[in-house]
C-alpha cells in the first residue's frame, strides 16, 4: 500500500507498507515497517503483539457475577499479564459532564455488569498505570458487536481498568482487549518496554445472565 509519510527529517515522502510477521510458539507478532524509496530504510509505523485463540473451560456449575466477581481469564502476552473479570455493576466517582465535574455516577437499571481488567508487569507485580484500553465483546449468536473504553480506576483492589455496561444479553462471546502504549516515561534500558499495542483475547458464555462458560488461564 503507497501512502505519504513524514519523514525524521520533516518531509512528506512516499513510502510503502511491508508487513513481517514471525511466529513464536503459539504467539503471533507482528512487525510493520515502512520502506523510503532510494533508501531502502526500514522504520517501525505501528504494530500490534496478539494473543493465540483462547480454550474454553465450561464451568462445573453457573457463577453469578451480579453476586461476586467471576474471573473470566488470564493471559500473559507482551510483557503483561492481563486478568479479566465481571461483577455487578456499581456506583463511581468520576467526572463526568461538559465541562467535566467530579460526581457519583449511578448505573442505570441496564447497566448489570462491571467489566474489570487488572493489568500487571510480570517482573515487578506492579499494575501497569497510563494506558488507554479497550475492550471490544461480539455476541456470537446475534452478531452484534460492543466497543468499550476502561478508564482507569481505583478500588479494593487496587489500580485496575473498568467500566459498567449492560453487555450484549445472553450469548457466546469474543472479547478482544486492546492496551495502547502506556504513556510514562522510561528510564533508557526499558525504552523497548510496551513500545507497541498489545491483545489478548479472551471467551465467555452468558446464559440468564450467569456465566457457564470462560477462558482457560494461560492459554
Amino acid at each position: 500500500m503507497n501512502r505519504q509519510s513524514r519523514s525524521p527529517f520533516g518531509m512528506n515522502i512516499p513510502t510503502k507498507s511491508i508487513i513481517f510477521s514471525a511466529l513464536r510458539g503459539r504467539i503471533a507478532q507482528t512487525l510493520v515497517c515502512a520502506v523510503i524509496p532510494a533508501t531502502g530504510l526500514l522504520f517501525p509505523v505501528n504494530a500490534v503483539a496478539q494473543q493465540a485463540e483462547p480454550k474454553i473451560k465450561v464451568l462445573a456449575k453457573a457463577a453469578d457475577p451480579l453476586k461476586n466477581e467471576v474471573p473470566v481469564g488470564r493471559v500473559a502476552t507482551g510483557g503483561m499479564v492481563f486478568q479479566l473479570s465481571l461483577e455487578g455493576s456499581e456506583a463511581m466517582w468520576m467526572p463526568m459532564g461538559n465541562p467535566p465535574l467530579w460526581g457519583a455516577h449511578k448505573p442505570s437499571e441496564t447497566e448489570l455488569y462491571h467489566v474489570e481488567l487488572k493489568l500487571t508487569d510480570p517482573k515487578s507485580k506492579t499494575r501497569i498505570p497510563y494506558a488507554t484500553i479497550i475492550f471490544t465483546a461480539s455476541n456470537k449468536e446475534t452478531g452484534k458487536t460492543l466497543t468499550l473504553p476502561l478508564p482507569p480506576m481505583w478500588g479494593s483492589s487496587g489500580l485496575h481498568y473498568s467500566a459498567n455496561s449492560a453487555l450484549l444479553g445472553n450469548g457466546t462471546y469474543a472479547v478482544l482487549v486492546t492496551v495502547e502504549v502506556p504513556t510514562f516515561h522510561r528510564e533508557l534500558k526499558d525504552k523497548d518496554l510496551w513500545s507497541k499495542p498489545v491483545q489478548a483475547k479472551f471467551h465467555f458464555k452468558l446464559q440468564d445472565r450467569k456465566l457457564t462458560e470462560v477462558s482457560e488461564e494461560g492459554h
